[in-house]
Order: structure tokens, then C-alpha cells, then sequence
């Protein structure tokens, strides 16, 4: 069974929506200098475990960020609206990995910083109820 990172993965380059706006440009933890963009980094924020009487449900509710860098703040909503679509409501079986539900728990706007050009970055908290 894989790891819930590599599902989320997975997931994401499954679908189509999104890929056609950034190719393979998906990243852990941080999105590299040279790389095109749009380009999504994605990290694991918290992993609490729920816990049974007897020990270990293994049930988790992962929270992953996607931090969205793109050229103009119209791409880079483009982009956000694609992870949100992919990961509202989801639930279902991805590489071994069950997800009972997906939610989107926040979003923001900001900048970055790209060899010395401002550009827009979204940011996206997904709560993911997953078994491990």
C-alpha cells in the first residue's frame, strides 16, 4: 500500500483538469527556481491520529497545504480552482490508500519571489480523513 503523500500525488496527476495547466509540475515541499510555472509544491502540515479503546483506529485527518506559484494572479486561480475541484467531497480508493473525505479548510493569497520577480502564490489547506 502506498503512503498517503503518494496518493495525493497520484490523485493529482490523475486528474485531468489540473494537469492541463501544469504538466508534472508538482513538487514536495517546495516548488524549484527554474521549474515553469504554474507549479504546485505540496507538504504534509499535522497527521493526528484518531485512537479506539483496544489502541489505533488507523484512521488519520491529514491536513496538506498546496502552495500555488504561477506568472499572473488569473493562472494562479486557474490552477487553485483545479486542486479545490480535485479534492472537495473526494472520497474513494487511491493506490491501496482509503479516503473517507476530503475538505477544503482554507485559502489564501499572497507573493513570492522568483529571481528577483513578484509573483502571485495561492496557498490551499486540505483536511484529508485517510487510513493508514
Amino acid at each position: 500500500m502506498a503512503t498517503i503523500e503518494e496518493a495525493v500525488v497520484d490523485r493529482m496527476m490523475a486528474y485531468t483538469a489540473l494537469t492541463t495547466l501544469i504538466a508534472a509540475r508538482l513538487y514536495p515541499l517546495v516548488i524549484p527556481q527554474d521549474a515553469p510555472l504554474p507549479a504546485i509544491a505540496y507538504q504534509k502540515i499535522s497527521s493526528p491520529k484518531t485512537q479506539a479503546h483496544p489502541g489505533s483506529s488507523h484512521l488519520a485527518h491529514s491536513r496538506f497545504q498546496f502552495t500555488i506559484d504561477a506568472e499572473t494572479y488569473s493562472s494562479a486561480k486557474a490552477v487553485a480552482t483545479a486542486v479545490k475541484n480535485c479534492w472537495n467531497s473526494f472520497q474513494g480508493t487511491v493506490d491501496g490508500v482509503r479516503i473517507d473525505h476530503c475538505s477544503i479548510e482554507n485559502d489564501s493569497d499572497t507573493s513570492g519571489e522568483r529571481q528577483a520577480v513578484v509573483t502571485p502564490v495561492v496557498r490551499i489547506d486540505v483536511l484529508m480523513w485517510h487510513y493508514e
